[in-house]
């Protein structure tokens, strides 16, 4: 396939890839490198001719043919070859990169896979529901771009650049890229946590504004059980200076009462001692109605008859003596 594209290109100056099913047997694998454009083509074999190489790499062997080996590229490993070769089962969480001067440390698979779950839609080929759609399996990917982005002047200017320079600047490209891409993942997880933060912060503010609401409503009804206890206390404050009018009163009654009784006391004594007095004159008149030649105006109730002489009553109890009898002595 690779000899026929060499000779024909030789030929004539125009390619068309529909020319080239005329010819291979195995259409399958043609229509595998159908987005392949004309101008690309004929860009590729200019340059390798430019650069005296041919379209395949012949090689001899002992017996005269020759075979087609295609060029060498270097390939990059994969991570599960980095991981086996780092001594790894292939079913670790973890790809070691340390060593790898990219990136410098461990991966988790689980990001990995996380990125390939998330991609694998945009990367993929959608079914016949919209044909004009870019991820439709039957958009015309390669004829589009050879009507609207392969115009002469573009072509020239790549055209005007080496190999190196147009890889190089796909290499900017694809850096720069990647670059954005890198800055919009981590933009969209910062958000993603900022927004996290946030629900945690309404989430923590609408709790502190429950227990804000619970502690107001205890407040309002401890406020409601200081309004019944001031006006117990008022009621007991009006109950107790009743008690000190009453108290006052009782008071006052117990000081008449015991000047009553004092009063009583003194008047039961003076009551004694009037009945003494009448008892007294009852047996002086007496005396003298039985004795007319005896002379009783002598005769004193306050006083007694001791040792020979009318004493008073308390000289006696101070001395300690006793009443003098009436028989001893004269009257």
């Amino acid at each position: 396939m690779v000899e026929f594209m060499e000779e024909f290109v030789k030929k004539t100056e125009v390619l068309s890839l529909n020319m080239l099913f005329k010819w291979d047997k195995e259409r399958e694998y043609v229509e595998r490198y159908s987005e392949t454009t004309t101008g690309g083509l004929k860009n590729f074999f200019k340059s390798r001719a430019e650069r005296g190489h041919s379209a395949s790499n012949v090689v001899k062997i002992e017996e005269g043919g020759v075979v087609n080996k295609p060029a060498e590229s270097r390939r990059v490993p994969s991570m599960k070859r980095r991981r086996a070769e780092a001594g790894g089962s292939g079913k670790e969480k973890v790809i070691d990169l340390t060593s790898n001067r990219c990136c410098g440390k461990e991966v988790s698979l689980e990001d990995v896979k996380l990125i390939t779950k998330r991609q694998r839609r945009l990367h993929g080929y959608g079914g016949e529901e919209d044909l004009t759609s870019v991820w439709s399996e039957h958009f015309p990917i390669s004829v589009v771009a050879e009507e609207h982005f392969q115009s002469k002047t573009d072509l020239d200017l790549i055209g005007s650049v080496d190999d190196l320079t147009r890889a190089q600047f796909m290499q900017v490209c694809a850096a720069r890229l990647l670059c954005f891409g890198r800055y919009e993942e981590l933009k969209a997880r910062e958000e993603a946590e900022r927004k996290k933060e946030e629900s945690k912060e309404i989430q923590r503010s609408l709790e502190a504004e429950r227990k804000l609401q619970v502690v107001n409503e205890q407040l309002a009804l401890r406020d409601k059980e200081v309004e019944v206890l001031k006006s117990d206390v008022e009621q007991l404050k009006g109950k107790l200076q009743k008690l000190d009018k009453e108290k006052t009163e009782l008071e006052a009654r117990v000081i008449e009462l015991c000047v009553e009784k004092k009063e009583a006391e003194t008047s039961k004594e003076n009551h004694g001692y009037a009945m003494l007095e009448i008892g007294f004159e009852r047996a002086r008149k007496q005396a003298e109605f039985f004795y007319l030649d005896l002379k009783f105006d002598n005769l004193d109730l306050i006083k007694v008859v001791h040792n020979g002489a009318l004493v008073d009553d308390d000289e006696v109890d101070v001395e300690g003596g006793g009443d003098h009898d009436p028989q001893d002595g004269e009257a």
